[in-house]
């Protein structure tokens, strides 16, 4: 049975829709909060959280002592259903469009680097790696940092810039904890490291086509974690996690050999 949208969510949706109808215009002022809460039958509390979900995706502008206003580029934007991506099916669809963008961002940076680059690059990726956070409050996608700077490195603005503003929705809102065991928690971490390091040596060897297998290697294991929730457990998030461990047990142990041994290939060869 599919969860009821909480009325905050509804909300949003309404004003969404009349955005994009263009009953509300870039630059007009929406009703009052008072006036929503009449329209929309509503308590303030829920308004001011949709009000506050329009503006995080930046649809919504407020004015202090004027009032919210339409955004100018709330018109003809890429967005994603926060609603549906609490679904492991949904989170997939948009991390399989992560790594459309993510591959070549990592080819372009092996490209295109500059020393301080690499530097920084290898620098952010060994303090995100030393960190090792608990599992019971991280989410699957804790290294988005090390991604983001190596989109930076990649001399498109507009890759960075997309990466960027997908932030929020890329990052799944699965915990470590839901699909990777505590006695696992270490071999987990060792794993995502070693895929980084690959990714950053092809990066400052300036190796492109290294880079890109090993950001593609990086990225398709992730999906692939998810996708054995969603194979085990169709449904909700909730319903997957309990399904977890002794799932990912055997993920950190059997790592795709072929992948593997692609990479450990391409990595002879140099």
């Amino acid at each position: 049975m599919k969860k009821r949208q909480s009325f905050s969510v509804e909300v949003a949706g309404q004003l969404k829709e009349m955005i994009r109808k263009r009953k509300l215009k870039p630059g007009d002022r929406i009703p009052t909060e008072s006036e929503l809460c009449e329209i929309y039958e509503v308590s303030r509390t829920v308004v001011r959280e949709a009000i506050m979900r329009l503006s995080s995706e930046g649809i919504l502008v407020a004015r202090q002592g004027i009032g919210v206003f339409v955004g100018e580029q709330a018109v003809n934007r890429f967005e994603v259903d926060w609603d549906a991506i609490r679904t492991l099916p949904q989170t997939i669809m948009v991390l399989e469009l992560r790594k459309a963008v993510e591959v070549e961002a990592a080819a372009l940076c092996a490209a295109r680097r500059t020393r301080n680059d690499a530097v920084e690059i290898r620098r952010l990726m060994e303090k995100i790696d030393a960190e090792h956070a608990d599992p019971s409050s991280t989410k699957v996608i804790y290294d988005y940092r090390f991604h983001l700077a190596i989109a930076k490195a990649s001399k498109s603005p507009y890759i960075y810039e997309l990466l960027k503003y997908m932030k929020p929705i890329v990052t799944p809102r699965v915990k470590l904890s839901s699909i990777v065991p505590e006695e696992n928690a270490e071999k987990y971490y060792e794993m995502i490291h070693q895929q980084h390091e690959k990714i950053v040596v092809a990066i400052e060897e300036s190796d492109v086509e290294g880079a890109t297998e090993a950001m593609r290697y990086h990225l398709e294991t992730s999906i692939n974690r998810l996708r054995n929730l969603v194979s085990n457990s169709p449904g909700q998030m909730k319903e997957a996690a309990a399904h977890a461990p002794g799932i990912v047990a055997s993920l950190v142990k059997n790592i795709d050999s072929e992948g593997e041994q692609k990479i450990r290939s391409r990595g002879r060869k140099h």
